[in-house]
């Protein structure tokens, strides 16, 4: 697809982190599948992806979490 951010390139399959701050918890997530744009960088992650990483996160806020650091694929 392409950007639409830059409006020059085009996006590939690859992986981006993702960080999330909810009150006082910091949750990031690496290694996330996502399309990224080959001149800009930016980073598209499916609806999909957005669901699971939204439903981790405000699991471990629940829990108390305030820092943390996980791989993608192995919160899967």
């Amino acid at each position: 697809m392409k950007c639409v951010i830059c409006k020059q390139g085009e996006t590939r399959p690859g992986f981006t982190h993702v960080m999330l701050e909810r009150g006082e918890s910091t949750i990031i997530f690496k290694s996330v599948p996502a399309q990224i744009c080959e001149n800009c960088g930016e980073a598209y992650v499916s609806e999909e992806v957005t669901d699971r990483i939204l439903s981790l996160a405000g699991a471990a806020c629940q829990s108390g979490v305030q820092t943390e650091i996980r791989y993608f694929a192995e919160a899967v």
